[in-house]
């Protein structure tokens, strides 16, 4: 069986310059903190204006491939513009108690004139332990006991926060036409070597 083979990215994705330059352009207007920072935050928002003339079943394929490099279980869907994850659950010590609960949705869009949108978003929410276990069932066993019982459903106080994951989508930009992230790379560099004037 032969790897599937996907066109060449370089005449395809010399389109989305344009794009993404106007996305730094206005992006240039409005400052960055550190360099460092402010390199990352421009390259990330440069990638949410790019459009792809490529497959969208090859950009959403690189999308599922970093999901599951970061540690998250696919989610088949019958959408096939639409990625999403298994819920997962962080513990780590900047939490004072509970966990993070984390899911990525990536939505592609095709554009009537055949170029393909991607946005990524991450869904997230901190718990605070469960609530209380309650019967799976209503039979009951020989003792008066419910027969089967499940765990409480994860317990939070706060709202449900819903981000865009810009991060993630300069990761599928890189991976999908390095080419074009190298560019804009340089295009970034450029503008924070010049003082952003």
């Amino acid at each position: 069986m032969h790897a599937q083979r996907w066109p060449s990215e370089e005449p395809r994705t010399r389109t989305l310059l344009p794009v993404a330059l106007l996305g730094l352009l206005l992006l240039g207007m409005t400052g960055c903190a550190t360099a460092t920072t402010g390199r990352t935050h421009l390259l990330e928002r440069s990638a949410a204006y790019v459009t792809y003339r490529l497959p969208a079943e090859q950009v959403l394929e690189v999308a599922r491939e970093i999901l599951k490099e970061r540690g998250y279980v696919i989610i088949e869907s019958t959408d096939p513009l639409y990625v999403r994850t298994a819920w997962r659950v962080k513990f780590d010590d900047t939490l004072d108690i509970g966990a993070l609960r984390e899911r990525q949705f990536v939505m592609g869009k095709q554009l009537d004139d055949g170029r393909f949108v991607v946005n990524a978003y991450r869904f997230s929410y901190t718990t605070v332990g469960r609530t209380a276990p309650h019967p799976s069932s209503p039979e009951k066993d020989e003792s008066g006991g419910y027969k089967r019982m499940v765990k409480g459903d994860p317990l939070s106080y706060a709202p449900p926060v819903l981000t865009r994951d810009l991060e993630l989508e300069w990761q599928i930009l890189s991976r999908v036409s390095p080419s074009v992230a190298r560019e804009l790379e340089s295009q970034v560099d450029q503008y924070l070597a010049t003082g952003s004037k």
